[in-house]
């Protein structure tokens, strides 16, 4: 959605197709099919200006066209390998197609290396094949689309990827003209190494709570190093939703397949799923047994900014905690309705969601941080906020007479006076 609304902002007409055709009767209105804060306003904007619409019919909607972008869906199998098909799908279907000139054909979903050059003989009597991955964050893609730290093409010659490029020229980024392998892997694993660093964080906060440090200044402290940076540096539940981890499992996979070096992919997915446990364990080190108990959750979707639930780590804790005889009473500013287990029900405010015995938090919402405790400190009867995303301010939670544990903030008193140290030094 986000490369049908940027390209349509830098000036070009959009011709929009997708097989679910409930979705295209959507789009046409101006309903978007995920949540993003600006990014309805803005398919509205382009509707009306007449530079993208929605068709049900492939050829109409590209029989025409200079450049076709195909973006589907790439999930995980369950050995972590990359399922094709709705790749292999869309590549037939436009066989079909009676175009009007050659087109430029460009893979935007992430594949693993080696898809494109399998998939190029396919593609090769109606077009010319291009892979260009893109580099966007759920909550604000328009803003990554037009706002790119590179811009990477993978072609078989530099003239295929040229009609593409120019779509892109008036953002004035750096290109890098690559092959399609080349292209493939630099998407996968710069994914890869963004996961590496969020289990990283969350080794490292994890020692913090054994040895009664406090992660937040140890984190901040190493992020300030510029060889390192702070960015994705942050511990919590772990990473999941659509890209991060089926990412890092298809790379693993294609490294197995060729018996390469795959310890530090194994790592970090290891790391990961062992993550959403030890938030369950802190829950239960101060309950005991959750058997019976009512546990509050806020925050549903996969990170904050979109109501995308996939393979959300928070959706998974939730099923994890009924496993073991809890009731969930859950909250989402974004998630209306969501995969929940029996014995779970939505609230209608992160209020009536601390209405338990417990209160989890497992998005990173702004908002939840806001929230005064002294609000919701009489309603939480055990008195325990266990606080996944680390996005409360521990100080005002404790001040509330509230028992607060974060990730990697087992000790606040120290986390206060190291966060004087640190700010006072970047000053």
């Amino acid at each position: 959605m986000a490369c049908v609304i940027g390209l349509a902002q830098l000036g070009n007409e959009i011709r929009g197709y997708d097989v679910a055709l409930d979705r295209i009767e959507r789009l046409r209105v101006g309903i978007t099919p995920y949540r993003e804060q600006g990014l309805e306003a803005a398919l509205k904007r382009e509707l009306a200006s007449g530079r993208v619409n929605f068709f049900d019919e492939l050829q109409e909607a590209a029989s025409c066209a200079d450049v076709i972008i195909i973006a589907v869906g790439t999930p995980s199998r369950d050995d972590g390998s990359c399922d094709l098909s709705a790749m292999h799908a869309a590549i037939a279907a436009l066989g079909n197609v009676k175009f009007s000139k050659r087109p430029t054909v460009v893979i935007r979903s992430t594949v693993p290396p080696g898809s494109s050059d399998m998939l190029a003989p396919s593609i090769e009597p109606y077009g010319d094949v291009i892979y260009a991955p893109e580099f966007l964050r759920e909550g604000s893609a328009i803003f990554d689309f037009l706002n790119p730290d590179r811009i990477v093409v993978g072609s078989m010659t530099p003239a295929a990827a040229l009609p593409y490029v120019r779509l892109l020229e008036p953002l004035q980024k750096p290109v890098l003209f690559t092959t399609l392998i080349n292209a493939e892997l630099i998407k996968c694993c710069s994914n890869a190494f963004l996961a590496l660093k969020i289990s990283f964080a969350n080794e490292v906060a994890n020692l913090c709570d054994a040895v009664h440090a406090g992660a937040d200044d140890v984190l901040r402290g190493i992020g300030y190093d510029k060889r390192i940076g702070s960015a994705f540096l942050n511990p919590g539940i772990g990473f999941g939703g659509p890209c991060f981890e089926k990412d890092v499992k298809s790379i693993h996979h294609v490294a197995g397949m060729h018996d390469s070096g795959r310890e530090l992919f194994a790592a970090t997915l290891r790391v990961n799923e062992r993550q959403p446990q030890r938030i369950i364990e802190t829950l239960e080190d101060e309950l005991g047994n959750l058997a019976g108990r009512e546990i509050g959750v806020w925050g549903l979707a996969f990170k904050s900014g979109t109501d995308d639930t996939r393979d959300s780590l928070a959706i998974r804790i939730v099923h994890d905690l009924v496993r073991r005889g809890a009731s969930v009473i859950a909250y989402d500013p974004a998630v209306r309705v969501a995969p929940l287990p029996a014995n779970c029900r939505m609230a209608s405010s992160a209020l009536e969601a601390a209405s338990a015995d417990a209160l989890l938090v497992l998005t990173e919402w702004p908002v939840f941080g806001q929230i005064n405790p002294a609000d919701y400190a009489g309603s939480i009867r055990s008195g325990v906020v266990v606080d996944g995303r680390n996005v409360l301010d521990a100080d005002r939670v404790q001040a509330a007479g509230l028992w607060y544990r974060g990730v990697g903030r087992r000790s606040v008193p120290v986390l206060s006076a190291g966060r004087n140290i640190v700010e006072a030094v970047a000053l």
